[in-house]
């Protein structure tokens, strides 16, 4: 036996018949036996009846050899290779109406997984299409490409959203969908491989801080050190990384949500007693503490450094009480002045120096207007309060690391964790030069 070509062959089971058979297909014109099926089972005038009956008998053989016990009892006693396959099809690839149900239920129910690639939910999907063709029942491309794009979760909106926007006369393709598919799949592994932290904390290595740098605690930074070692080499084995940003594949031992620790639990840092406000009057000053939600804090101690964004990326933040940006070319409408001082975390004060609304689009396509909108040129981050659109009516949801912006029944915007920061992604809505004041 030719071992090379059998070497990728399957054996047929009650639940692969629609890849084995392309498969079988193959290995026996590979090997010259396809002629009883081809002719029906009828023998071609140039053979004798001794040639027809041998290569019969071969092309049998050929096909029970790679039928699994557990299906081979259905075909035991046929001696035609033509009757044996087309009884392998009545049984597996029945026309049927209830067949047709079943799989049309499989392919809508069909859904992207987190723990497989895109290529391989893109064959899983091309297998249902195909077996519902060989039930009679052939979809149109547009009509694939809409169950493809239905079949993406939540955390895939934004995609959906554009190529349903983008679409050349409304329509959508397969081609179309699987390689907007395959260039998202891209782009979300290089974002989860790469430093994308708008704020950092670096440990004092100058000596010049108390304790010449060190932790303020000795017995408690080594520990909390240790511990630190500890996780990154329970997430290296899972194929993470802290320091590349990654999301904690676990629950939270305090809010029992999927995707963050105990330490950067939102819940649990709002629950903490505070030492100073996050919002008080200080001889005209507005003190907005940032430290806990706006930058990631490390053991021992730290000096806070902020990392200037793009301008289209937004954090946002539930304990802050307005929003802020430091890009005055975002503002639709400005008034300039003198509004008090924002408190940054790292204890240093920062001018407002303007207000006014900003009209953005959303990732998903929405149009959102912040109100009253803080101009902070040394904040060097766009903020969205959570409690500011709280009272505009909109309603802020947190759940297993993403955000939800929604009013009524409309999503208008969605973001996810990034350490222990929400952001999203926005652009400034060209509606008109912004009235400066």
């Amino acid at each position: 036996m030719d071992k090379s070509s059998s070497d990728t062959m399957i054996a047929l089971t009650s639940t692969n018949y629609n890849m084995w058979k392309p498969r079988m297909e193959d290995l026996l014109n590979l090997r010259d036996l396809a002629d009883p099926l081809d002719n029906n089972g009828v023998k071609p005038d140039k053979k004798t009846d001794e040639e027809w009956t041998k290569m019969n008998r071969k092309t049998v053989a050929q096909i029970r050899q790679w039928i699994d016990h557990s299906v081979f009892h259905h075909v035991a006693q046929e001696q035609s290779a033509y009757t044996l396959w087309e009884k392998l099809g009545s049984l597996y690839q029945a026309k049927t109406a209830g067949n047709k149900t079943l799989l049309m239920r499989r392919l809508v129910n069909h859904k992207l997984r987190e723990s497989i690639s895109v290529s391989e939910h893109t064959s899983q999907f091309q297998d249902l299409v195909n077996q519902l063709s060989t039930t009679g029942w052939v979809l149109k491309d547009e009509e694939q490409a809409i169950l493809l794009l239905s079949s993406l979760p939540d955390s895939w909106e934004t995609l959906v959203v554009t190529l349903s926007n983008s679409a050349p006369n409304g329509k959508v393709t397969m081609q179309m969908v699987t390689d907007a598919l395959m260039n998202e799949e891209a782009r979300r592994k290089e974002a989860g491989t790469e430093q994308s932290y708008a704020f950092v904390s670096e440990t004092n290595r100058r000596g010049g801080g108390r304790n010449g740098g060190r932790s303020r605690s000795r017995g408690r930074g080594q520990s909390q050190n240790r511990g630190n070692s500890q996780v990154r080499g329970r997430s290296q084995e899972r194929g993470m990384s802290c320091e590349n940003n990654t999301w904690f594949e676990g629950y939270c031992n305090y809010c029992g949500n999927y995707g963050h620790r105990k330490r950067d639990c939102r819940k649990f840092l709002r629950e903490q007693p505070q030492t100073s406000q996050n919002t008080s009057q200080e001889d005209g000053v507005t003190m907005v503490s940032l430290s806990s939600d706006a930058c990631l804090v490390t053991h021992g101690e730290q000096e806070c450094l902020h990392v200037g964004t793009h301008d289209v990326e937004w954090v946002i933040d539930t304990a802050a009480s307005f929003h802020a940006t430091p890009h005055q070319n975002l503002f639709t409408s400005y008034k300039s002045g003198d509004f008090g001082a924002v408190k940054m975390g790292n204890t240093s004060f920062s001018k407002i120096v303007g207000i006014g609304d900003v009209h953005i689009t959303t990732n998903v396509g929405c149009a959102l207007v912040l109100k009253d909108v803080r101009h902070v040129p040394d904040l060097r981050l766009n903020l969205i309060s959570g409690t500011a659109l709280d009272q505009q009516g909109y309603l802020n949801r947190f759940k297993e690391g993403t955000w939800k912006l929604s009013k009524g029944s409309l999503v208008v915007a969605r973001g996810h964790i990034c350490g222990t920061l929400y952001k999203t992604h926005a652009k400034r809505s060209h509606l008109e030069e912004a009235d400066i004041s």
